[in-house]
């Protein structure tokens, strides 16, 4: 894998998650109570799978296999409680400066996330971070075929930008993010705080790895 400061040298534009980089949406508001009041709505009868679930996508995924009517009603409700989740949540530590440090150094940054919009948007506007970013480019449908893994928002992000995949890098901590950039020609680097991330996401072939939001601020 490269350098990091060696690849981002070579790039104009950094897409950022924000669901883990920029902060832990569903820290006090858990994953899993929103992910059960999502169930609620699609019905008694789930599949096994889904039902076990504790991820709120995964519900809306399937909603999205109930017919588009089923799927509004599931996004709607998930964006409303991705509204309050970020509420409760502060800025993962360090991201303020890395922010800053990306812009000083001339580089353009667009949030590519699965989360909503709307909520983020929210939250970079509370916590006075909107200044440090260019775009957004997130879930604004109850399409889950337009999210990540698929590259659809960084397509998109690449084309508001008027630029090219090659002057593009990915900062993610999941797969999603990994295989994402990889569909869109983006480089990635992966976000890895843990042994287990560290192993799972170095088997996806990153571009490059680093183990804590600080090793970002290296660039320069």
């Amino acid at each position: 894998m490269a350098g990091v400061k060696e690849l981002l040298q070579e790039k104009d534009h950094v897409f950022l998650d924000f669901d883990g980089p920029v902060c832990d949406v569903f820290a006090r508001l858990p994953a899993s109570e929103v992910a059960d009041r999502l169930k609620r709505l699609v019905g008694p009868d789930l599949p096994a799978d889904v039902n076990a679930s504790a991820d709120p996508f995964d519900v809306l995924r399937y909603a999205a296999s109930c017919g588009p009517n089923t799927a509004h009603v599931v996004e709607r409700q998930l964006n409303r409680l991705e509204g309050e989740a970020v509420a409760l949540v502060s800025p993962a530590p360090g991201v303020a400066e890395v922010l800053r440090e990306w812009v000083a150094q001339g580089f353009t940054v667009t949030i590519v996330s699965n989360n909503s919009v709307d909520a983020i948007r929210s939250f970079l506007s509370l916590h006075e971070l909107a200044e440090q970013v260019r775009r957004i480019s997130a879930r604004m449908t109850s399409d889950p075929a337009q999210l990540k893994p698929r590259p659809m928002l960084l397509d998109a992000a690449v084309k508001a930008l008027g630029t090219s995949p090659r002057q593009c890098v990915m900062v993610g901590d999941s797969a999603a993010d990994i295989l994402a950039a990889r569909a869109a020609g983006v480089a990635s680097i992966a976000l890895a705080k843990t042994p287990a991330k560290r192993r799972a996401l170095t088997a996806l072939g990153p571009d490059a790895l680093v183990t804590d939001l600080a090793d970002l601020r290296l660039a320069g």
